[in-house]
């Protein structure tokens, strides 16, 4: 796994000083997950020691993706995680990051016909993508219709399992997390090994949010990564 290892802000802030803000998250293990009421993953792991640091103790939500863009798009003292950055992003939010890579291929289930070229993806009765990610709003762009839109990873792995979508753009790192959740099989899936998008995976936050606060972010996120690059230090999963 390829990631970078950041915190938000520089220790030593104190909390009076810091406006009211709600981060936001979403289901995508290994990143963010939820399993008996309790909030984890490498991400939010990230996210809980940045405030530890700060002396901060800003709540955390988890949100339905589409809403949750929504939401830090146009409002006020919101900040969300994980989030691809695209081209077609990059102007509707403030960045910070990145915090790690994702590569997005195109899974299908075993025994399938199996995919050699993305133009294929046309041919096919029904692929699947999570409602309002970036793989949605790419496919969408590109004149695709035959998208089954799914409310949840969970929901689009269900579908593709039954047969009722014939392939699901995921994160090499992502579809095995979200398997073992499921107690599914890795070999229930194939990676068809063609490559649909490769971009890495940020905090947003809303147009709105100060600038100096968004350089405070981005100075600690480089600062602690340097250090943790050369202790060679890894996440560790929750």
């Amino acid at each position: 796994m390829k990631w970078l290892l950041p915190w938000l802000l520089l220790p030593g802030l104190a909390h009076a000083t810091q406006p009211p803000l709600t981060l936001l998250s979403h289901e995508l293990p290994p990143f963010t997950h939820t399993s008996g009421g309790k909030l984890g993953g490498l991400a939010v792991q990230l996210v809980q020691e940045a405030q530890q640091e700060m002396g901060v103790d800003y709540p955390i939500k988890i949100y339905p993706l589409k809403r949750a863009l929504a939401l830090t798009r146009v409002e006020p003292g919101f900040a969300l995680f994980v989030i691809l950055r695209t081209p077609q992003r990059e102007p509707q939010f403030k960045w910070v990051g990145p915090l790690f890579l994702n590569r997005v291929v195109i899974y299908q289930t075993r025994g399938s016909q199996p995919l050699t070229d993305l133009a294929q993806l046309r041919q096919l009765a029904r692929v699947g993508v999570l409602l309002g990610n970036a793989d949605d709003e790419l496919l969408t762009r590109e004149g695709y219709t035959n998208l089954v839109r799914c409310q949840t990873i969970e929901d689009a792995i269900e579908r593709l399992m039954l047969g009722k979508i014939d392939a699901f753009p995921m994160g090499e790192q992502i579809m095995p997390a979200i398997l073992a959740k499921m107690k599914f099989s890795p070999r229930s899936v194939v990676n068809s090994g063609l490559l649909l998008q490769e971009h890495w995976l940020y905090i947003v936050f809303s147009k709105s949010e100060d600038d100096a606060v968004i350089a405070r972010w981005q100075a600690a996120i480089d600062k602690v990564r340097d250090r943790h690059q050369q202790a060679q230090q890894p996440i560790r999963q929750p």
